[in-house]
């Protein structure tokens, strides 16, 4: 490796080219994008995607691959051994953990607090604490934080959060000095770029795009779609994450009145996002809580309006004509909000339209300038 970078190993569950897992995936692979020539990161993670039964393939597994700007390190599932952990830490400058609840989080905080790795440790908490979040599988998150705090292993560690409202969340559930970083994700790279949209009156196509979990909130879109009287076509992508929760969407979806056509169109690779979303109009995601929420970038990206749940640091759409936020109570404003983009004309979207791309780059550029990544690779040591 160049001499003079900082070497940093980041402990993931999965990575690329796995897409499943959705922002996790996206929020590292941003960070590399963007960070690759100013630090050397290596990746350790799963060697396949999540549910499937077979790694990805053309991988070497237990040795390093290189994806894109970082070295990836793959193990099979269980693979996060204690000695994998403890060799590949004696490599780097510093550990950056994607959660703490999974088992190579767990391992790693069990070699830190044994003083077995020497190099600083670093939690980024990826919206896991959340109150709406918390409360999925709350008795297990709990039991582990209460256990975690008893035996010390949040001790010595720094936290990396996208918000002070996230260390605030954090602070709640763990016993924590003030060693917090904000570090916002990075977006992906936006390309400027002119998007027509072809719009009639009375006519909207919607899409929701996420992984289908009850965090994600399909049922919230599908009822505010049950009122909606428009002709709308709801377009709805993402693996199925939870089957018991598609099961119920889909028994609502069955429920939409007629001039609400519905489709579920799968998953989509991450790098085919932007480009699948720009014949849609409007983003439905009123989902339950998002520490980032890469999927509102990209819609945005794509030209589409955003309508979103209060749930997400996403505040400024109205200011910048690029969409709305409501509180989840407030299904009614969902709803008018939907009627109204859908009586607009093709000039009047397409101003709309052209709002959320200039806002997202605008946006973008900002947080790549401001990023607090870099101030945690370099004042940590």
């Amino acid at each position: 490796m160049s001499s003079g970078k900082k070497n940093i190993l980041i402990i993931m569950g999965r990575y690329l080219p796995g897409y499943k897992d959705g922002g996790p995936v996206r929020s590292i692979k941003n960070l590399v994008d963007f960070l690759g020539d100013e630090y050397n990161f290596q990746i350790l993670t799963c060697d396949r995607d999540h549910g499937d039964t077979e790694p990805y393939p053309n991988i070497k597994v237990n040795d390093w691959n290189q994806i894109g700007e970082a070295k990836v390190y793959y193990v099979p599932p269980k693979g996060f051994t204690f000695k994998v952990i403890r060799t590949l830490a004696k490599q780097v400058d510093l550990l950056y953990v994607c959660g703490c609840f999974n088992d190579y989080a767990i391992n790693t905080l069990i070699l830190k607090r044994l003083g077995i790795i020497k190099k600083p440790v670093v939690v980024a908490a990826m919206g896991l604490f959340s109150p709406m979040e918390f409360q999925l599988k709350y008795k297990k998150k709990k039991t582990f934080t209460t256990l975690f705090n008893s035996l010390g292993l949040f001790k010595n560690i720094y936290w990396s959060a996208t918000s002070s409202m996230e260390i605030n969340e954090i602070s709640q559930q763990i016993k924590t000095t003030d060693n917090f970083f904000i570090a916002e994700d990075l977006p992906r790279k936006v390309k400027s770029t002119f998007i027509e949209k072809h719009k009639e009156e009375g006519k909207l196509r919607v899409v929701w795009i996420s992984r289908i979990a009850p965090k994600k909130n399909l049922l919230g879109a599908i009822e505010m779609l049950k009122q909606v009287r428009s002709e709308v076509e709801f377009t709805i992508y993402g693996p199925i994450h939870v089957e018991g929760y598609w099961l119920q969407c889909k028994k609502e979806l069955g429920k939409l009145p007629k001039n609400v056509k519905w489709s579920w169109r799968g998953n989509i690779e991450s790098e085919k996002v932007v480009e699948t979303l720009k014949p849609y109009h409007i983003f439905l995601f009123p989902t339950l809580g998002e520490n980032y929420g890469h999927v509102i970038q990209e819609a945005l990206s794509a030209g589409c309006v955003a309508l979103l749940s209060d749930q997400t640091p996403w505040r400024y759409l109205e200011h910048n004509g690029a969409g709305y936020v409501y509180s989840l109570e407030s299904i009614d404003k969902f709803v008018e909000t939907i009627e109204d983009y859908s009586e607009m004309n093709q000039a009047d979207f397409q101003q709309q339209s052209e709002n959320a791309l200039n806002y997202i780059l605008k946006n973008s550029e900002s947080e790549v300038r401001d990023t607090g990544y870099r101030k945690i690779f370099e004042n940590i040591n």
